[in-house]
């Protein structure tokens, strides 16, 4: 009963996941099927699984709120990834981070976003303090517009957004894509925040080995057909820690392989 608690705590098990079969659990615990029937009992008693006829025990209730106490780091190669990321932030400017993909101070345009600020301190001051669009601003989505065009991407105003970072655009999309429980393929190694960002989703993970030309292409396709992923999340160029990038062809044919033209 306790290993089962165990689980269902640390999101190992979500709401609606199918529980191990009274056999296959009583092997894996080494006691008699009686003790895992006379568990699972106790436990459908207690409200904390359900009994499904003809189809097993599930856990029951709806999803908790995410605790991060509860979040402890795994031991060996496995590091929490919201510890990495609370140390990344809260580090002195003096402290090299290389694995957050951070851009030097002094390679941005500190200047143009000097006269810019001074700029929008002149303007309406509707601009100032009223809510905009939560599409973001008007003027740079028109010329995101026609800079894909060039590119040969046909899109209207209407399906450009504007977010503050590419993490913020990597999560809603995973608000709008995932439920609690699916599948996300991620490179091995990967960036660290998104194994953060996928935690607080409380998704499953599964980590495909990234090569110099990308991930591994059969145990990619093998992690394809056995895990059903929702979805893959990936540094294309430059990719993050490795430094790889892909080649257009060398994209072209890991999905052709992979979904071959009909």
């Amino acid at each position: 009963m306790e290993e089962i608690r165990q689980r269902i705590d640390s999101h190992r098990l979500m709401p609606g996941t199918k529980l191990p079969s009274i056999r296959k659990f009583a092997e894996t615990m080494q006691v008699s099927k009686s003790t895992i029937v006379d568990a699972y009992d106790r436990l459908v008693a207690e409200g904390v699984i359900q009994a499904r006829k003809n189809s097993g025990f599930y856990v029951a209730g709806h999803l908790p709120p995410l605790a991060l106490s509860k979040i402890e780091p795994k031991p060996d190669r496995v590091i929490d990834p919201l510890w990495v990321s609370r140390q990344s932030l809260e580090a002195e400017d003096d402290v090299l981070k290389p694995g957050c993909g951070w851009l030097p101070a002094s390679w941005m345009p500190q200047d143009g976003i000097r006269r810019a600020l001074r700029s929008l301190s002149r303007a309406d001051q509707s601009i100032l303090t009223e809510y905009g669009s939560p599409h973001g601003f008007a003027p740079l989505r028109e010329l995101l517009v026609r800079r894909m065009a060039i590119h040969g991407i046909e899109a209207t105003l209407d399906q450009v957004v504007l977010t503050g970072s590419g993490t913020q655009a990597i999560d809603l999309l995973c608000r709008f894509l995932l439920e609690p429980g699916d599948t996300v393929l991620v490179d091995d190694p990967c960036y660290f925040n998104f194994h953060a960002l996928l935690k607080a989703h409380r998704v499953k993970v599964i980590s495909v080995p990234y090569t110099p030309t990308g991930p591994d292409l059969d145990l990619f396709e093998r992690a394809l057909l056995e895990h059903k992923p929702r979805l893959y999340i990936t540094n294309s160029g430059i990719h993050n820690p490795t430094g790889a990038v892909l080649s257009p062809r060398s994209k072209s044919k890991r999905f052709h392989r992979l979904y071959p033209v009909q």
